[in-house]
């Protein structure tokens, strides 16, 4: 078993960027349309607050280039980029997230987090590559950010804060 596990993660590193090492605990980010809301067990889509802010910081702090490097938008931005967003953070203890990785043994450790089961790899939306990481539809669909995946219970137990994307934006 642990060397399937090893030959498949060599096979995944072969067609995959290596995610960034998470710590034990870390902020995450869902970031959504101001009227989605969630339930006690929606799986949401997360990001690491620290690679959002760094990602802005290298990327302007421009609302529709945000969407499209999280993958939400396309290359033109549209009507969807216009719209109202919020972003919503979190504080997260790594055994609560999981990659959405295939190809990996689901429950293994991939850099500090666990790999998604079968059932959450079905909701890798068209935005994301099953690298677990977001597509940049603002370049050519390169690698966006590292995405994650927590249930809204798991992920509000100890609380959240949620302000519109734009006043991030300014303070990123």
């Amino acid at each position: 078993m642990l060397w399937m596990m090893l030959l498949t993660g060599a096979v995944l590193a072969d067609e995959c960027e290596a995610p960034v090492a998470v710590p034990g605990a870390f902020q995450v980010a869902w970031i959504s349309p101001v009227k989605k809301g969630a339930r006690a067990s929606t799986e949401l889509e997360v990001v690491r607050v620290g690679d959002l802010r760094s990602w802005v910081n290298q990327h302007g702090a421009d609302q529709t280039r945000l969407l499209q490097g999280m993958g939400y938008v396309g290359p033109a931005g549209g009507r969807r980029a216009e719209k109202g967003w919020k972003i919503t953070i979190f504080d997260v203890r790594a055994e609560q997230v999981c990659r959405p990785v295939e190809g990996l043994e689901p429950g293994a450790d991939w850099m500090g987090a666990p790999v998604c089961s079968e059932e959450l790899l079905r909701t890798v939306g068209r935005h994301e590559s099953t690298c677990g990481y977001t597509l940049d539809r603002g370049a050519e669909d390169s690698r966006g950010l590292d995405t994650f995946r927590v249930r809204w219970d798991q992920a509000s137990a100890q609380g959240f804060c949620v302000f519109p994307l734009e006043r991030f934006l300014e303070g990123a």
